[in-house]
């Protein structure tokens, strides 16, 4: 900064007050030597870098820059060129604290010389912009985050003047800190100003006057605080700020200024009470920020408005309920009175009110159908162009705009809904205050118009879905039923004869064995234990065909007691098998108890029958603990199964090895994956070929309710 100017000498008969400003401003000074060592700095700044202010005293500026080109280098660059005479405004750097924390600031250097020419110290003014870069970088990535408010800076009261050793060496060196504090706070941004008891202005810089609108800080020099602020201000001030200074206070807060020319701006201001009953001001335009607070909330409130759209769509159960959705939330951010939604019919020339939203009644309800000719600006929105009209009566007089007079609409405004260059209908919004929508307005309005028409097409998509799928459930229902009745004439006319092949077979080996030779008696033999076998089969696929169709009947099922049932089961049927069975504590589950054992059975049948030719056969039957819901195991140690193959496990008919080595019809696995997922559940198995195999399913929980 140049040199002290005689005007700060003048002022000095009132340097108490500076001083005090100095101390209390939230505005970070530094007195720098010309090699670059801090003399001075006020209490604001030692707290902004974390010191106290003894510990920076006679340091290097540089040391409270960290490394790297934004702090240290940078600092360098400015040192160079104020030791060269020039002055430094607003360099954007990093500083460092005494925590390791960087902040960003903006860094303010003027030159003071000597009479001689020579420089005698560096006056810097420091800006903490470490919020401000933050909310720059928030704006730049999302622009859906709102401004902080900036916060309000105090400044801890510190006396940390140094002993001196003659009385009049100390105030020489008072009356110069005093100098150096004027000469910054008149060249600093922020608007400074120091009151007396009464309010009048003691002191106030040139910043503190342009705020204001007036042209030189005398001007207000005497004057009261009051000249700044309209009469409902001073009330506000009287009432909650007064009080706050009195017990001794910092007061930190917005207010609304007023400006010479009588207009009025928010300002930010920060008052710090006097000992001698006066305050410090320091006061900030904040009328941009306001501004940008204000677009980011109606963006914010943009973004809900159409979240709620979203989710009323979703909720919706017709087009004419997503439309009267959308219509609902639209008031929230475009000001109409009344909105409605019409499709249009080019073929039949007419146009039918899908949905309409307003405070009262309207003739033009939701299904009314009226003709194309009444949409007075159809043809302007089959060019996908929205048309406002600002004063109602200069339009044609059809019936529908005779309507929209009637109800009280003064203007309105009609967009296109339009879906692959196909006009399929339009939107209306009125409002009874004559004049236009705003650019911002209509943009909103034609976005949800957009989405809208997504949204209708879409569910106009669904019904067709829908009608198809209910024509596809008939179809299948009918085919069902032709299956049933298939499947009981199959198990009624192969039951008769297979009966007939199977009992007199057996009467030809028991009566009449005698007269046949041994390859006759064998292939007698063979044609009783294929028509056991095919009755068998018969058996199985009746019971595979009735699993799709028959009822459930749920309730909890103790699996324990289920598998201990069904193993005594085939302990019974095999008593010359060496089986050895080990069943852990089994999870209890919900379902059909019929059908679970059903494929408990084939499950544990299956892996008695492919251990026939282990001695013994151990099956194991444990569970997941650690799975969301049941999941059974059952283990044995028989032929297992080459995993190539294993997609073919539970199909019909689909079996791994040979009807000589391991005998079954080759559906009991498909009744297992049936019946397991009919609960909603899954069945998967793993083997290797002579290590034995592991089928793994799912049931429901104990609560649950199973498909």
């Amino acid at each position: 900064m140049s040199s002290v100017s005689p005007s700060v000498s003048d002022r000095s008969t009132t340097t108490p007050d500076y001083q005090a400003l100095y101390e209390t401003a939230p505005v970070a000074y530094f007195s720098v030597s010309p090699g670059g060592y801090i003399q001075m700095l006020n209490p604001y700044a030692a707290d902004l870098l974390g010191y106290k202010r003894r510990a920076l005293v006679g340091q290097s500026a540089l040391s409270i820059c960290p490394p790297g080109p934004e702090g240290r280098e940078r600092a360098l660059q400015v040192l160079q060129q104020v030791q060269q005479g020039h002055s430094v405004e607003k360099a954007e750097m990093r500083m460092v604290r005494s925590s390791g924390t960087e902040l960003w600031v903006h860094l303010t250097v003027h030159p003071v010389q000597n009479d001689d020419g020579t420089i005698e110290r560096f006056q810097s003014i420091v800006t903490d912009i470490t919020s401000r870069k933050e909310m720059q970088a928030q704006l730049e990535t999302n622009q859906v985050a709102l401004e902080s408010r900036v916060q309000a800076r105090t400044a801890e009261l510190e006396r940390v003047n140094e002993e001196l050793r003659a009385e009049i060496r100390e105030r020489r060196a008072v009356q110069e800190q005093q100098q150096r504090q004027l000469a910054a706070m008149d060249a600093a941004m922020a608007g400074m100003s120091i009151h007396a008891p009464n309010g009048a202005f003691r002191y106030a810089n040139q910043a503190h006057a342009t705020i204001y609108g007036y042209d030189d800080p005398e001007e207000l020099i005497g004057e009261s605080w009051r000249i700044l602020y309209d009469a409902q201000e001073q009330a506000y001030i009287e009432a909650e700020v007064f009080p706050v200074l009195d017990r001794g206070e910092q007061w930190s807060g917005d207010l609304t200024g007023l400006r010479r020319d009588g207009s009025t701006f928010p300002v930010y201001l920060t008052l710090t009470p006097l000992d001698d009953g006066g305050l410090t001001c320091i006061c900030e335009d904040i009328t941009a920020r306001k501004e940008r607070e204000q677009q980011l909330e109606l963006y914010t409130r943009r973004l809900e408005v159409l979240r709620d759209i979203d989710q009323a769509i979703l909720q919706a159960q017709s087009p004419a309920d997503i439309a009267q959705a959308a219509m609902k939330r639209l008031h929230h951010l475009v000001p109409c009175s009344r909105s409605s939604v019409a499709l249009l019919d080019r073929n039949t020339n007419e146009g039918t009110v899908l949905a309409r939203y307003s405070a009262g009644e309207s003739m033009l309800d939701s299904g009314v159908t009226v003709p194309l000719s009444h949409f007075q600006f159809t043809e302007a929105a089959l060019h996908q162009q929205h048309h406002i009209v600002e004063d109602i009566r200069s339009v044609k007089q059809t019936p529908l705009i005779q309507q929209l007079r009637e109800e009280g609409i003064q203007a309105f405004m009609t967009l296109p809904m339009s879906m692959e260059d196909t006009l399929i209908g339009i939107v209306n919004l009125g409002t009874e205050d004559p004049g236009c929508f705003t650019e911002q307005e209509q943009r909103i309005a034609q976005e949800v118009t957009d989405q809208l028409t997504i949204a209708l097409r879409q569910a106009q998509l669904l019904e067709q879905v829908q009608q198809h799928t209910e024509r596809l459930e008939q179809r299948v229902e009918e085919r069902t039923k032709e299956l049933e009745s298939f499947t009981y004439s199959v198990s009624h006319d192969l039951r008769t004869p297979l009966r007939a092949v199977d009992g007199f077979s057996r009467m030809l080996l028991n009566a009449h064995s005698d007269q046949l030779d041994d390859e006759g008696q064998r292939l007698l033999g063979v044609i009783v234990e294929s028509a056991q076998r095919m009755g068998q089969l018969i058996d199985d696929l009746l019971a595979l065909s009735r699993l799709g169709s028959r009822e459930m009947r749920s309730g909890p099922i103790d699996m324990d007691a289920l598998v201990d049932d069904v193993i005594d089961e085939l302990d019974r049927a095999h008593p010359d098998r060496n089986i050895v069975f080990s069943c852990d504590p089994l999870p209890r589950t919900c379902g059909d108890r019929s059908m679970v054992r059903q494929a408990l059975t084939n499950l544990l049948s299956n892996a008695v029958k492919f251990t026939q030719d282990e001695a013994p056969a151990r099956i194991r039957i444990t569970s997941d603990t650690k799975a969301d819901v049941p999941t059974y195991v059952i283990e044995d140690n028989g032929a297992g199964f080459d995993m190539a193959y294993a997609d073919k496990l539970f199909g019909v008919f689909q079996r791994l090895h040979d009807d000589d080595a391991f005998e079954g019809t080759g559906v009991g696995l498909a009744i297992v994956e049936r019946v397991v997922q009919r609960h909603g559940g899954h069945v998967e198995a793993e083997g290797a070929v002579g290590e034995g195999a592991s089928f793994t399913f799912t049931l429901p929980k104990e609560t649950a309710t199973p498909p």
